[in-house]
């Protein structure tokens, strides 16, 4: 499986067995909030349960009813997958789609620093969707902005789920090993939404992908057509 090393200005992506990497996860400190794991491989945004269906089966019963109908019946083809050691960081970025996120703790615990996007402008902006600024560092200097923006910090732990609306900006930390998923679904307002943002710096693939769901979600076309063209969208790192 793809495993992603995540650096200040670069992803990494490695092939692993499944197996050795959770070896990988057991052989390091299992809680610890203070120890910064960031350069260490980490399972991050992998489309496990899509690639090992039967393992939907373990998240049974699922709250479908949550998503936009066009998700439901096979949810888990949706969803990505997080397993790392304490101390695993993913710098603040808001979701690529500019979609809904709803995110299920699964095992051990995180926490979240989020920013609304009006404050997007404060935090260091880079590329698309990816920001400089360290919420839990912030360096008032370089970006004295930030000084208006307020932050919230929330701790997710085992069987807690946590709603991020579109263009939240999020900065998450392992406060432990942690096992965790999370579905990016649209609604017509969120679809119609992001595609306004194309001409915004959008990138094209990110442009097509929501093009992509907005025929799924407003056009209704079958997901038996659209999801083989969604697919890739779930290995495609921003």
């Amino acid at each position: 499986m793809p495993v992603k090393t995540l650096n200040r200005r670069e992803i990494k992506v490695s092939s692993w067995l499944l197996a050795d990497y959770a070896r990988f996860v057991m052989a390091q400190p299992g809680e610890n909030a203070s120890y910064d794991a960031r350069g260490t491989p980490y399972c991050h945004d992998i489309p496990l349960l899509g690639l090992m269906e039967n393992l939907a089966g373990d998240c049974q019963p699922f709250p479908a009813n949550f998503l936009e109908p066009s998700y439901r019946s096979h949810w888990w083809r949706y969803s990505q997958f997080f397993m790392g050691p304490a101390g695993t960081v993913t710098p603040l970025h808001f979701d690529t789609l500019l979609s809904h996120n709803l995110f299920f703790q699964i095992y051990g615990a995180k926490q979240f620093t989020i920013l609304p996007p009006s404050q997007a402008g404060r935090c260091g902006r880079r590329g698309w969707r990816w920001f400089d600024v360290d919420p839990e560092q912030p360096d008032h200097v370089l970006y004295p902005q930030y000084e208006q923006a307020t932050p919230v910090v929330i701790t997710v732990g085992a069987g807690d789920i946590l709603y991020m609306p579109p263009g939240t900006l999020h900065h998450v930390r392992s406060l432990s090993t942690s096992i965790s998923f999370n579905i990016d679904f649209h609604t017509n307002q969120s679809v119609l939404s992001a595609l306004a943002q194309a001409e915004k710096g959008m990138p094209r693939e990110v442009i097509h992908y929501n093009a992509i769901t907005a025929l799924a979600v407003i056009a209704k076309i079958p997901e038996l057509v659209t999801f083989p063209l969604y697919r890739p969208y779930l290995s495609y790192v921003s």
